[in-house]
This record gives structure tokens, sequence and C-alpha cells, in this order.
């Protein structure tokens, strides 16, 4: 397997150089966007955790935006690293600083994100998916955290983000099947709609410890 060989997922792209996907790269400036405008108003005393997870989300676009130009293995790592890495610190930060979890058990339950997910992605295998199935693990722990969370505010954002969600999923999975149809595809839906989940899901958090100002 080479780290180097180019992929070819999603409509936009017909050639593998470097600017075939333009709409796909260029809509990953909204998670930069969504995460400066987080960053810029969390307030003074904002926990290091969660300015961290500001920049995992800028860090989602940077990785995102070199997978569809570089469009190679290697570029398609990066992007997941990324994504992974603002999932797992989501959760834990949800469940210590929303539902006041102590340290040991939410990374008890990060640990069973990461194994449910993978099992998921492993196990399930639906065509009409396109590859989405990565993603299902971590929008059932949205849900989990939003159907169970005890502040009433944080709750309203992290139902939101969990509806959006089921969007952003609808934008993937129909990417390749409407080709034909609409040679842009939808894929850039994904991005558009996922920079809003997330700024939705950290408003949730934020709001919970009065970080925001």
């Amino acid at each position: 397997m080479s780290w180097r060989a180019p992929l070819d997922l999603y409509c936009e792209r017909t050639d593998p150089g470097l600017w075939a996907e333009p709409v796909n790269a260029l809509t990953n400036l909204a998670f930069v966007f969504a995460a400066a405008h987080l960053l810029r108003r969390m307030g003074p005393g904002t926990p290091a955790d969660l300015r961290a997870l500001g920049g995992l989300l800028g860090l989602i676009g940077v990785g995102s935006l070199v997978f569809h130009t570089v469009a190679q293995r290697w570029a398609s790592v990066l992007d997941i690293v990324f994504i992974a890495a603002f999932v797992l610190l989501f959760v834990h930060c949800a469940l210590r600083r929303v539902h006041g979890w102590g340290a040991a058990p939410a990374g008890a339950a990060v640990i069973g994100v990461m194994a449910a997910s993978a099992l998921i992605a492993l196990t399930v295998r639906l065509p009409v998916l396109n590859g989405s199935e990565l993603y299902l693990g971590p929008w059932l722990a949205l849900i989990a955290l939003a159907v169970t969370c005890p502040h009433p505010a944080a709750a309203r954002w992290l139902r939101a983000a969990s509806a959006l969600f089921a969007l952003s999923m609808l934008c993937r999975s129909a990417d390749m099947a409407l080709c034909e149809a609409f040679p842009l595809g939808t894929h850039f839906g994904w991005h558009l709609n996922n920079a809003l989940v997330l700024w939705c899901a950290m408003r949730g958090v934020l709001v919970a410890r009065s970080a925001f100002v």
C-alpha cells in the first residue's frame, strides 16, 4: 500500500490535480471561521481543554482542506486524525464539564465511544451510506449526550447539533449517488453543515461553563 496513492472518492474530483475539488476544498474554511468565532468569544477564564477543542475545530478544516487538494492516502489519515481527536476530547469535556462526571469515568466513556465506533464502522456495511459508517458512533454519542444533558441551555445546543448531523450524514452519503444528476456532488454540504454542527456542540459545553462572553 502506497501512502502517496491518489484517491478519487467524490463527485467533484474528475482528475488527480491539486485543484480538482475547489468547492470541497474551500468549504473547509467554514471550520476555521467557526473555530475563530468561538475562540474569540471565549472568556479569559476558559479552561485549556475547551480552548484546545476550539483549536482542533480549526485543524479539522485544515486537515480536510489538505485532503481535498492533495487527495492521497496519507492526507486522508490526517483528515480523520483531527476529527477523531476532536470527538474524543469533546466527549470527555462534555461529560466532565456539563454532565458532572469525574475524570476516570469520563475517560472510560471515551474508550467506550472509541470501541463502539470502531465496531460499528467494521460491522455495518450499507452501500447507501457511502462510507459514512465511521461517523455513526460519534453521532450516537452526541445524541446520548443531548438526551442525558442536565443543563437546559446546553441540552438545547446539543439537541440542535444532533439533529443537524442527520443532514450532514445525508450530504456525505448522497454524494456519489447523485453524480450523474448533480456533477458537483453534495460533499461540500457535509463540510458546511458539519462546521455548524460542531459550533453548536461547542456552544452547548461553553454555555454550561459560562465560558462564552
